[in-house]
C-alpha cells in the first residue's frame, strides 16, 4: 500500500473515529436531559387541559362529557391521559392512538404518592417493561365525593425513549454530518498526501537516479518543514557523495599518475638489461640501481596511501597517553640535525613551557617528522628551521618555519591534499607527507594551518588540545 493511500485511509478513519466519539458524546448528554424535557412538555399540556377539566366539572358536566374532550386531546398530542380513583386505579385511559387494538397500561403498585395533593412528578416502569414519564395533577372533588371510579387525578404520561430510540432520532443529522466531513476530510487528507507524497517522490527518484551514476541531483525544497529538511539533507548528501566521486576520480588519476614514472624506469632498464642494450657492468649497475630505486620509491608511496587510507576511515587506533610535547620536538629535533647538518640548514628550537597533551607518541611524532622534513627539503644552504611550541587559548601550539620560498597564496588551499606538490616543490617526495600528518592531528582533535606571509618562507601551526588537568 503507498504512502499516499495510506495517508487519505488514515484521516478518514480519524474523521470517522472522532464522528462516532461525538456522537456517543451527545446521545450520553442527552440521555440526562430527556426526561426534563419530557416533564417540560407533559407540564405544558396539562395544565390547560387541568383547567379544561375543572371548568367542565364546575359547570356540571357529565364525566362522559369530560373524557370525550380529553381522548381528542391525547389523540392530537401524542400522549396516554389516564383518569385515577383514589385507590389507584384507572377509571379512564386515552391513548395517543385511536384506542382500536391498544392495550390498557398496567401500573405497578406504589407508583404515585398515596395523598397527592399537589402536582407531581415521576417516572414508573409499567408491567411490560416500557419506561414512562408522568405529571399528575389533582382532581379531588370536582366530581363527586370520593368513592371507588370517582377520578381523584388526572394523570399524563408519555413513553420515555430508550438509547436506541434517541440513537435513531440522531442517525439522519449525524449520517449528513459525517458524510459532509468525510468528504471534507478525504478532500484535505488528498491534500496532505499530495505535499507529502510529492517532495519524497522527488527524493526517491534523485536517489535512483544517483543509484544510476548520475550524482548532479538537486531537489527543491518544499512542504512541510520536516520534508524540507529532507531535501536540504539530500541535496548535501548528493553534493558529499558528487565530491567524493570526483575526488575518487582524482585519486585514481593522481595514482595512476605517480605509478606511471616509476614504472616506466623499472620497465625500460629492465628491458635494456634483457636485450642487452645494458652491455658492460656499469650500465647494468646503474640500471639495477635505477630500479631498485624506483622500486623503493613505488613501496614508499603504496606504504603512504595505505597509511593515509586508514586513518581517514578511522582503522587507526590511536593511543590516549601523556604526551610532553617539548620533550617530544627536542627529540623530533636531533632525529633530523645530521641531515640539517648535510644541507647546511640550522635547526633552531624556540620550546616553552607548555602543558602536556593526550594522545598517541608515535603518531604525533609522525605528524612533526613530516612537517621538519617538508621544512628541510624546501630551505636551501644557509638557511634555518625554526621549531617552536607554546600555549595560546587552552590548546599547544607546535610552529615549524623554514626560510624557504614560501607558499603562494593561491596554492595554500591544496598542500593538504593528496599528491600535491607545487612547482618548487623537489621531485623526490610522494606528496602525501603533508596530507597524512593533518589526518593524524585531526584525529588528536587539532589541526595543521598555514599562517606565513608569501615569498617570507613557510610556517606550518600544529594545534593540539591540552591534556586532562592532574587532580
Amino acid at each position: 500500500m503507498s504512502l499516499r493511500v495510506r495517508l487519505i485511509l488514515s484521516h478518514t478513519l480519524i474523521v470517522v473515529l472522532c464522528l462516532c466519539i461525538v456522537a456517543v458524546a451527545v446521545a450520553a448528554l442527552l440521555q440526562g436531559y430527556r426526561t426534563k424535557f419530557a416533564v417540560a412538555r407533559l407540564d405544558d399540556m396539562t395544565v390547560p387541559l387541568y383547567i379544561q377539566a375543572r371548568s367542565l366539572a364546575q359547570g356540571e358536566a357529565s364525566l362522559d362529557e369530560v373524557w370525550d374532550n380529553l381522548a381528542v386531546q391525547a389523540v392530537e398530542n401524542g400522549v396516554y391521559i389516564l383518569l385515577i380513583d383514589s385507590e389507584g386505579t384507572i377509571v379512564r385511559q386515552a391513548s395517543p392512538g385511536d384506542g382500536l387494538g391498544e392495550r390498557p397500561l398496567r401500573l405497578p403498585s406504589g407508583w404515585m404518592p398515596d395523598d397527592l395533593s399537589e402536582p407531581y412528578h415521576g417516572t414508573y416502569v409499567a408491567s411490560g417493561g416500557q419506561s414512562f414519564v408522568y405529571a399528575a395533577y389533582p382532581l379531588a372533588g370536582l366530581f363527586g365525593p370520593e368513592k371507588a371510579n370517582v377520578p381523584e387525578a388526572l394523570v399524563l404520561a408519555v413513553p420515555r425513549s430508550g438509547a436506541l430510540a434517541l440513537w435513531a432520532g440522531l442517525a439522519r443529522p449525524f449520517l449528513w454530518a459525517g458524510l459532509i466531513a468525510l468528504a471534507a476530510s478525504v478532500l484535505v487528507a488528498i491534500w496532505l498526501a499530495r505535499s507529502l507524497y510529492r517532495p519524497l517522490h522527488r527524493v526517491t527518484r534523485a536517489a535512483e537516479r544517483m543509484a544510476q551514476g548520475d550524482y548532479g541531483q538537486e531537489i527543491a525544497a518544499e512542504g512541510p518543514q520536516e520534508v524540507r529538511g529532507l531535501a536540504l539533507a539530500f541535496n548535501h548528501m548528493a553534493q558529499q557523495v558528487q565530491q567524493s566521486q570526483q575526488r575518487l576520480r582524482q585519486f585514481v588519476a593522481d595514482v595512476s599518475h605517480e605509478l606511471r614514472s616509476p614504472l616506466t624506469s623499472i620497465s625500460g632498464f629492465a628491458q635494456a638489461i634483457l636485450d642487452g642494450t645494458a652491455r658492460d657492468q656499469a650500465a647494468q649497475a646503474r640500471a639495477v640501481g635505477i630500479i631498485d630505486d624506483e622500486s623503493r620509491r613505488m613501496r614508499r608511496l603504496v606504504d603512504e596511501l595505505l597509511e593515509l587510507s586508514r586513518i581517514e576511515s578511522g582503522q587507526v587506533q590511536i593511543a590516549q597517553g601523556t604526551v610532553d610535547v617539548s620533550e617530544l620536538l627536542a627529540h623530533c629535533a636531533e632525529l633530523f640535525q645530521l641531515r640539517a647538518e648535510d644541507r647546511g640548514v640550522a635547526l633552531e628550537l624556540d620550546l616553552g613551557a607548555v602543558p602536556a597533551v593526550t594522545g598517541d607518541i608515535d603518531r604525533l611524532e609522525q605528524v612533526f617528522a613530516n612537517l621538519i622534513d617538508n621544512a628541510l627539503k624546501h630551505t636551501p644552504a644557509g638557511g634555518q628551521v625554526h621549531i617552536a611550541s607554546r600555549e595560546a587559548g587552552g590548546h599547544v601550539e607546535v610552529a615549524i618555519a623554514d626560510s624557504g620560498p614560501g607558499i603562494p597564496f593561491e596554492e595554500r588551499p591544496h598542500i593538504f591534499e593528496r599528491f600535491y606538490r607545487s612547482d618548487a616543490s623537489p621531485g623526490d617526495g610522494t606528496g602525501l607527507g603533508l596530507a597524512i600528518a593533518r589526518e593524524l592531528a585531526r584525529a588528536h582533535g587539532g589541526d595543521i594551518e598555514v599562517r606565513s606571509p608569501a615569498g617570507q618562507g613557510a610556517e606550518l601551526v600544529v594545534t593540539l588540545p591540552l591534556g586532562p588537568s592532574p587532580e
